[in-house]
């Protein structure tokens, strides 16, 4: 059983509007533009990551129902916690009251605009 069948891999977020999407993800993240097919779908990329983008007035997904709520958060490394989040709270992220203190690491929560919960982690040395 020594075959890897997966060869990479994609979280998709459904968005209301992937031009609002596109805004939030590159310049308020920072993350690059990958591709774009017209209002539909776009990925953006972070180191390590990709993100699709998918608009959820497609058709299709009327038709696809989950058997539970799908729920995912996204999280992203950064060097310094409260720098990062100087950064994009002048960009217009608004974070949570709290950062949460682990044992190894600390959280910054946050959401795209269609309430996406994302997250900013900064390993404890």
């Amino acid at each position: 059983m020594g075959i890897n069948l997966i060869q990479g891999a994609k979280v998709t977020v459904m968005v209301a509007s992937v031009e609002r999407a596109l805004r939030f993800y590159t310049l308020a993240l920072g993350l690059k533009l990958r591709y774009q097919r017209d209002h539909e779908y776009a990925e953006v990329e972070a180191p390590g990551l990709t993100l699709g983008l998918l608009a959820s007035e497609r058709p299709f997904l009327h038709h696809v129902q989950a058997p539970v709520p799908v729920h995912c958060s996204i999280g992203f490394d950064v060097e310094r916690l409260e720098g990062a989040m100087l950064v994009l709270r002048e960009r217009g992220v608004q974070f949570a009251p709290e950062i949460a203190d682990g044992e190894k690491e600390r959280i910054a929560y946050f959401a795209d605009e269609d309430g996406t919960p994302l997250f900013l982690r900064e390993e404890k040395g």
